[in-house]
């Protein structure tokens, strides 16, 4: 295991309006360089409407839980007969809920800092939440078959240290499963500032399959899988990008989907995303083996 990469190379790579992102030459992470960002602060509204009516309209709440659903389905695929499992940035906890009543998995914990995420995966879910950054709790070594960081590591000041500290949590020959946003994808390329994947609000880090797997390498880790397909995320990212090109705004019907008011340009964005869901569906299906797909979905195991 190598020493964890602290860019004192950065470079600048590209700007979008206000903000800059860097490149490390070293491991190729792009990061914006935010080190005096107070995450809990950032985040204290980042789940504002998810205990009340849902993070989604009531519609499209359904099939987010459906999607959770097979989340849980696909790790128990990956690791079967694994027997514990630990979620980083669980959010309200419904693929860790899936794992314990369908999967029967035995040790299932998550990690969380918003409070009241916390309050609703124990109360309402009954599942086992440690209201800790991953990096402050004394978890033993080699305690975990699976660890899973469902778009959690974009939002991480250090990523490569949260790398570091799953390897001495799992298990020799544990998997690690990480899913974020691929900035190789080909709507970044496409549609710049207005790509979906972006959100310089609370992205921190951007990660290509080139960098995830170079500083999963760096920490002792075996690359068993990689592709930038994701059913969950893919064709949305797409289209909702290219709508936001096209009329130059920011993501307006995204943001209607999470319960914002109703504005009357939402019904032409509408009429876009019907019109551009079939072709972006079949674009990334051609780009399924080329990692210019949107979602970036790494599987690592621990040597």
């Amino acid at each position: 295991m190598k020493k964890v990469c602290l860019h004192f190379k950065q470079r600048k790579l590209i700007q979008y309006d206000k903000s800059l992102l860097y490149r490390c030459p070293q491991c190729g992470l792009i990061f914006a360089n935010k080190k005096k960002l107070n995450l809990k602060y950032l985040y204290k509204n980042y789940y504002k409407n998810e205990l009340s009516i849902g993070k989604f309209r009531n519609g499209v709440e359904m099939v987010v839980k459906l999607f959770r659903f097979f989340r849980a389905f696909k790790v128990y695929t990956l690791s079967r007969y694994s027997q514990t499992i630990l979620d980083v940035g669980s959010g309200r906890g419904f693929m860790l809920y899936f794992l314990k009543k369908y999967y029967h998995y035995h040790q299932l914990v998550g990690t969380q800092i918003d409070q009241r995420m916390i309050r609703f995966s124990r109360k309402k879910l009954g599942l086992k939440i440690y209201g800790k950054d991953l990096l402050k709790i004394p978890f033993k070594k080699a305690s975990f078959d699976i660890v899973t960081v469902w778009h959690v590591l974009e939002h991480l000041k250090n990523p490569e240290k949260y790398l570091k500290k799953i390897s001495q949590l799992l298990k020799k020959k544990g998997k690690l499963i990480i899913e974020v946003p691929n900035f190789n994808s080909w709507t970044r390329s496409l549609t710049g500032r207005y790509w979906l994947g972006l959100d310089l609000k609370y992205h921190l880090n951007f990660f290509t399959p080139q960098s995830l797997s170079y500083l999963l390498l760096n920490q002792n880790f075996k690359i068993k899988n990689v592709h930038t397909f994701s059913l969950e995320y893919s064709i949305f990212f797409s289209v909702q990008s290219v709508v936001s090109r096209l009329t130059k705004s920011d993501h307006l019907f995204f943001s209607w989907l999470q319960v914002e008011k109703f504005k009357p340009e939402i019904i032409y964005h509408l009429l876009l995303f019907l019109l551009f869901t079939p072709l972006c569906f079949l674009i990334n299906l051609m780009l399924f083996f080329s990692k210019k797909g949107e979602i970036l979905l790494v599987v690592a195991e621990k040597k």
